[in-house]
């Protein structure tokens, strides 16, 4: 099997940042995490995997999208961003929401429970080994499932990207939509209006399996 989110070795600078990620991004992508749940076209009672959801900054759309007849699954690497989730699910007393170690992950049973929809937001340009948690997520996703990668890319970065890579612990020049686009139907690149801060230009990818 697969590993879901490789322990990259970064993942002490992230249980680090993430005293302050959602101070610091929040609003900066806000209006892209509305853009990835339209491109999900989430329904009730649906099982979403939010890859590498950090803080659970997308629960907040993701949540209201499933119901409360759907699950939310958070997986990550970091245990600093995934206590800082717990404190939001707690705090909004999602019960539909369950959150996993990426070690824990790849005991999840979607033979079970069916995968409907997942989502890598901001993760596959920083997971070190990100080809393998997307197969290993395109195969458990249900048949007629929705993928979506939302992410920022930039082919060349400048000084400011390469300063945004630093921080992110990301590598922006990756294609990371590629995958998806070879091996799902009903393929869809969009670019976003983005700003300059991003560090390149913000995508959001939509593949059907």
């Amino acid at each position: 099997m697969y590993a879901t989110v490789p322990a990259a070795r970064h993942m002490g600078w992230y249980d680090w940042f993430a005293n302050g990620y959602d101070a610091a991004l929040d609003r900066t992508y806000r209006e892209h995490r509305q853009q990835a749940r339209a491109a999900l076209q989430l329904e009730p009672g649906m099982t979403v995997v939010d890859v590498g959801c950090g803080t659970g900054a997308s629960f907040d759309v993701l949540v209201p999208g499933v119901g409360e007849t759907g699950h939310v699954v958070g997986i990550d690497a970091s245990a600093g961003m995934l206590r800082r989730a717990a404190r939001r699910v707690r705090r909004h007393g999602w019960k539909q929401v369950e959150l996993l170690s990426a070690e824990a992950a790849a005991g999840f049973d979607a033979v079970r429970q069916p995968i409907d929809r997942v989502l890598c937001f901001l993760s596959l340009s920083v997971i070190d080994d990100w080809q393998d948690p997307f197969q290993h997520w395109f195969e458990a996703l249900a048949p007629g499932g929705r993928f979506v990668v939302a992410d920022v890319h930039n082919p060349r970065p400048n000084l400011h990207g390469r300063l945004v890579e630093v921080i992110a612990q990301a590598s922006l020049s990756r294609e990371v939509w590629k995958p998806l686009e070879e091996q799902s139907r009903a393929f869809r690149l969009e670019w976003q209006p983005s700003s300059w801060t991003l560090g390149g230009r913000f995508f959001v990818a939509v593949g059907e399996k």
